[in-house]
């Protein structure tokens, strides 16, 4: 029988590798500029087409390679920053591996020019599909350009797995953010075609997040510092009112380097306890400098994920100074005093303004008369009664509901501020009023575009919003749909939105949270691929500007949902496919007083 365990021939091997290092464009940058910063360059240039499908090439001014340097660069495994297994935990280089040239060799065109100080000429070298092409002398400056064309062209299962060209765009600005911030001391800069998208000069991190993610956020910074025998610590934290939706602002670095760490993000996440909107993140921006001998990072291939010596040390330190900021700044949790729901704001009146009371007298009031009557009523419409009654088995017995269902037919009313709760002739349907009425705006949203009703309401005064450029790459993705479900949007300058109309189903004082809330939605690439643009931003909005639980509801307000809900196509599921309403049979509440 003959022997079956072959070993694999070199380039199908860096090929493999290649899928381990090199996912996508964003990646490959991130690879090729951290060679940049290991060459001691201070300033690094990075140029793309398509999104990098076509072309990237990236410029520094680097210390340059020798000619065998060259050509061993390209080699799998090859590497100047280790040479026995010890330096494996005294990394302090950005690469190690000695695998990144080799993969991008092995599924690009590539092409490679360096130069030392040293030498009066530079040498290029040419590599196709882990080929080498050509080997030459060249007039050039000092340092290193690589330039990579048509990533994957000899991988087409690979190429056709790349999303659309401004998806792989956003992944590669978010892959650019890491590096900028982890390296103030750089003046780097990201061009797309023509246009330069970043040009950041050396700073300090305060100015460096400032021009990265606009003046804005400069009035929501904390600054943290702490030092200790372990771990050196400083940054700046997010305040929480300032919280998104995503995890987009999320930065921890270890000694400068871009990391993931579960554990450490819930040390986070517990020193905001208390203090984040529901269904929010904190943001931060936060470095941590340790012995590189205490940790681990030749744990994945792109080194992000990070092992430390002693993670429970970290997590206190961490979580202790983050408070301590927070506690500083004032930052404390909002006190819920349980408020009953009669001193309440309905959803519907929160923008107006109060309207001083009158004072009037019924001269024909006799207290002495009986009230009775006045009293059964006013029981049905005082929802909390009615939920306390309901789950107290020994007022209420299975005859007393009975009566309930036959005297008051479809009779609305709230529990707990998030429930409204009506009747049939054999059941109670009890009704989640935030996910009806996420339901109910879904579906006019998307019937605006089914319809080609490009109706809006325009605000009387225009909103300004500041973008990201990767919020701006969004706006643009997404600017027809907007248009065709009514918002009136153009840009001026180069990042001030100007929102001019919103669809008509939304208020004027929501018009800014919306298109945060979009952008939020949208910047980490949502997995949701089955759905459309329009599905995904009706969703969106929906979830923005419905009524949430915990709001006081107007008996008009609460029949409007109900009978909306009922009207809609689908009135089982909310957008996001959770149940909407429970029913509760009068066989099933009678098994309750058994």
């Amino acid at each position: 029988m003959k022997d079956i365990i072959k070993i694999l021939p070199e380039n199908i091997s860096n090929q493999i590798a290649a899928g381990e290092v090199v996912q996508r464009p964003a990646s490959l940058i991130k690879e090729l500029v951290e060679n940049s910063i290991d060459a001691l360059s201070d300033r690094i240039q990075v140029f793309l087409n398509e999104s990098g499908k076509k072309t990237i090439k990236v410029v520094d001014n680097g210390i340059g390679m020798s000619q065998n340097d060259l050509m061993n660069c390209v080699l799998r495994h090859a590497t100047s920053k280790i040479t026995e297994t010890k330096d494996l935990m005294n990394i302090n280089s950005k690469g190690f591996r000695g695998e990144a040239l080799s993969s991008i060799a092995a599924v690009s065109q590539l092409e490679i020019v360096t130069r030392r100080k040293v030498d009066k000429f530079g040498y290029k070298l040419k590599i196709k599909g882990g080929k080498i092409q050509s080997n030459e002398k060249v007039v050039s400056r000092v340092g290193t350009y690589v330039l990579v064309k048509n990533l994957f062209f000899n991988v087409p299962a690979r190429r056709n797995f790349l999303k659309s060209d401004s998806v792989e765009l956003r992944h590669i600005i978010n892959e650019f953010h890491r590096i900028s911030i982890a390296h103030c001391d750089l003046n780097i800069s990201l061009n797309h075609k023509s246009s330069e998208i970043f040009n950041l000069h050396k700073s300090n991190i305060h100015v460096r997040i400032k021009n990265i993610f606009g003046k804005k956020i400069e009035e929501n910074l904390i600054p943290i510092r702490e030092k200790t025998s372990f771990v050196k610590l400083n940054g700046y934290i997010i305040k929480p009112e300032a919280s998104k939706k995503t995890r987009g602002m999320q930065f921890l670095f270890v000694n400068n380097r871009f990391i993931k760490n579960n554990f450490l993000f819930h040390a986070i996440n517990k020193a905001y306890e208390g203090l984040l909107p529901e269904k929010n993140y904190p943001g931060f921006f936060i470095f941590l400098r340790v012995d590189p001998a205490s940790i681990d990072i030749n744990v994945h291939p792109n080194k992000i994920e990070v092992k430390f010596e002693d993670e429970q040390s970290l997590y206190s330190i961490i979580n202790s100074t983050i408070k301590h900021s927070l506690g500083i700044f004032q930052v404390t949790p909002a006190i819920d005093f349980n408020t009953k729901s009669s001193f309440e704001i309905p959803y519907s009146k929160r923008s107006d303004q109060p309207i001083p009371p009158k004072i009037e007298i019924d001269k024909n009031f006799n207290p002495f008369k009986d009230q009775t009557s006045k009293y059964h009523s006013k029981i049905w419409n005082k929802s909390e009664i009615i939920y306390k009654e309901v789950g107290s088995s020994n007022l209420f017995n299975a005859d007393l509901i009975n009566e309930i269902i036959s005297d008051y037919g479809n009779k609305i009313f709230q529990i707990m501020n998030s429930y409204l709760v009506t009747s049939t002739r054999n059941s109670l349907i009890v009704i989640d009023q935030e996910r009806a009425h996420q339901r109910i705006i879904y579906e006019k949203l998307m019937k605006k575009i089914t319809n080609s009703d490009i109706s809006s309401q325009q605000l009387i005064f225009p909103l300004n919003f500041v973008l990201t450029e990767t919020q701006k790459l969004i706006y643009f993705e997404l600017k027809n749909t907007l248009t065709e479900m009514g918002f009136r949007l153009e840009i001026e300058g180069k990042l001030n939105l100007k929102i001019i109309g919103i669809p008509e189903i939304c208020s004027d004082n929501q018009a800014n949270k919306i298109i945060e809330d979009l952008f939020d939605e949208f910047e980490n690439d949502p997995k949701k691929k089955s759905f459309s643009n329009g599905d995904l931003i009706a969703m969106s909005i929906s979830k923005s500007t419905s009524i949430k639980k915990g709001s006081f509801l107007e008996k008009e307000e609460q029949k409007n949902i109900v009978n909306n809900l009922f009207n809609c196509k689908e009135h089982l599921l909310s957008p996001f496919q959770k149940k909407i309403f429970y029913t509760i049979t009068k066989p099933e509440l009678q098994n309750k007083f058994l």
